[in-house]
């Protein structure tokens, strides 16, 4: 992997190499058990990772309130949205002890979101998939093997909601769960789990994902820092005002199609970096300070340094002056793509929150984001 150093004048970059070390290997895992097919779905962030292990580090006890406001990112994965009441009530309603998770992943939109509990291996799954069976859980005929639900399809029992409980919420709807390798996976229905039990080609088997997280990689050395939360972002985030289905072509991995529709938007947006193929925005923790890396995929170097150079000024037009950040940019050749890699770090970890995600998240929430623009010119 040939690593370019982009010199920007507000970008002061670091000359090390981080090739030999490896920060993404939750993340990889839980991307190999998920469909390809998702990156087609017209949304602004297509998929949402949560490291248990690297978020419950941020503190010795906890989690503290800036801890749990962290979670900008991994609170659109269901199971997560229990955990509120404290992890000793959500760990008895799980069965399973919330340390014991390796992650969390999802992705879709409610009612039909669907949720990844990944474990350190086969055995650990099998064991919760047992612990579930032993509660209420009852095989599920039909055609997907392993298959079981806690109730019938879109029949809540409200004597057993419960916001305690990641299995049921508040509503009392009954979850569908998939033991697939060493991960659950959780929906609300049966609908799509052919699909989600035979997940080739999966998210980490698509060329443009690959360049994004070969990029987030080498922002993010891992004998220095870890990737607390992620989430595959799609061009849908940089073109707002555009019609998302009109947006991403019909094969995730069909370049020239999306080519082609991106160019023709970004024409049309004003002023934006380079139209991005997909990309990555992630929660990082460094030995001493929190940052957010994006990561975005392009056809080649040229474009990915355009985007480093627009992202940064972006960056400090709109965002210096609310959050204080060391910026720094590169691009990053990865097979025949590029990643355009900028990495936003504070000066100091005040807390086990992350002020930088604040700031991006709600900047998002209020679709007033505008550092990953797309456009025609700066």
């Amino acid at each position: 992997m040939r690593l370019t150093a982009v010199a920007l004048g507000l970008f002061a970059l670091c000359g090390t190499s981080f090739a030999a070390q490896d920060s993404t290997q939750a993340f990889q895992q839980a991307l190999k058990q998920v469909p390809q097919a998702v990156l087609s779905a017209p949304e602004a962030m297509q998929f949402f990772f949560l490291d248990v292990q690297a978020w419950r580090g941020l503190e010795k006890a906890g989690p503290s309130a800036d801890a749990m406001r962290r979670l900008s990112i991994g609170q659109a994965i269901s199971p997560l949205q229990s955990i509120g009441y404290g992890l000793d009530k959500w760990a008895d309603a799980a069965h399973i002890s919330f340390n014991e998770l390796s992650y969390f992943a999802g992705f879709g939109q409610p009612p039909g979101n669907v949720a990844y509990w990944g474990l350190k291996d086969r055995e650990s799954a099998a064991k919760l998939a047992d612990r579930l069976k032993q509660a209420d859980f009852k095989p599920v005929n039909g055609d997907v093997a392993g298959l079981m639900a806690n109730g019938e399809a879109n029949k809540p029992d409200m004597t057993k909601a419960s916001g305690q409980d990641p299995w049921r919420g508040t509503m009392g709807m009954p979850t569908f769960v998939l033991p697939l390798d060493a991960a659950l996976v959780q929906a609300s229905t049966p609908t799509g789990m052919k699909v989600l039990a035979q997940p080739t080609p999966s998210v980490a088997d698509s060329e443009i994902v690959s360049a994004a997280v070969a990029g987030l990689k080498e922002a993010v050395p891992s004998d220095g820092g870890q990737i607390v939360q992620a989430a595959i972002i799609s061009p849908v985030l940089g073109l707002q005002a555009a019609d998302p289905a009109k947006l991403l072509p019909a094969t995730p991995d069909d370049m020239e199609s999306a080519k082609q529709k991106l160019r023709a938007l970004a024409e049309t947006s004003g002023r934006g970096i380079p139209p991005y193929f997909a990309g990555v925005i992630a929660d990082v923790q460094t030995r001493n300070a929190p940052a957010v890396v994006f990561s975005l995929a392009y056809a080649d170097c040229a474009a990915a340094k355009q985007a480093v150079d627009g992202v940064g000024a972006a960056w400090k037009q709109t965002m210096a002056g609310a959050v204080q950040a060391d910026v720094q940019g590169r691009t990053v050749q990865a097979g025949k793509l590029c990643a355009a890699v900028i990495s936003m770090t504070a000066p100091k970890a005040e807390n086990a929150g992350n002020p930088i995600l604040a700031q991006i998240m709600n900047r998002y929430m209020q679709r007033d984001f505008t550092v990953l623009q797309i456009g025609s010119s700066q």
